[in-house]
């Protein structure tokens, strides 16, 4: 996971482009969510092993993403194994899985700021948990000096599903209203 993230990275990176981010919306394949995104989006299927009590379980990420310059946005997607949803030992190792292997991206090992909003309901859907959080590290290109890295990020799992949404880069390149501006417009259209 760690190195689809940081692949996505170095593409953004390639790209280049003005710093002026320019969002338009775009859906999932599977017409499950839809969220603004700064360009043509870049989606990459990868399995990750997800550490379970009961033992590693095959999981199925889709990362959809997007950037400008060293900066990137992204939404991942994750069928969850049919128990993990109803065990809360489970859904919190899983949660934390995914969130330990974004840190990681920017070298950190907890972020600076997590909250935990309460469980509810999304049109008929229902939002079993969901975690917000942000961390300062660092940036790291190959042949580059590292640069001080912002990483803000939600993880909601509604049904059997786990959402990741993700903006990284460059501190000086994410201001607070564009990564509400991407947060916001994150939204379910079907469930």
């Amino acid at each position: 996971m760690a190195r689809t993230v940081a692949g996505l990275l170095a593409v953004a990176a390639l790209l280049g482009g003005s710093p002026k981010i320019e969002w338009r919306e775009v859906r999932s394949a599977a017409d499950v969510y839809a969220v603004s995104l700064p360009g043509k989006p870049q989606i990459v299927t990868r399995d990750v092993e997800l550490p379970l009590a009961t033992g590693p379980q095959k999981v199925s990420m889709t990362m959809t993403s997007a950037g400008v310059g060293p900066t990137m946005f992204a939404v991942g997607v994750a069928h969850l194994p049919a128990s993990v949803p109803q065990d809360a030992a489970a859904l919190q190792a899983s949660m934390a899985f995914f969130r330990d292997g974004l840190l990681r991206n920017i070298g950190v090992r907890g972020a600076d700021r997590e909250t935990t909003p309460s469980p509810g309901k999304i049109g008929s859907a229902t939002l079993r948990a969901s975690t917000a959080f942000e961390a300062q590290g660092q940036l790291a290109r190959a042949g580059e000096k590292p640069e001080p890295a912002r990483l803000a990020a939600r993880i909601y799992v509604v049904d059997d599903r786990l959402y990741q949404v993700v903006a990284m880069g460059r501190a000086s390149d994410l201001p607070d209203h564009e990564i509400e501006t991407f947060f916001t417009s994150f939204r379910l259209t079907s469930p």
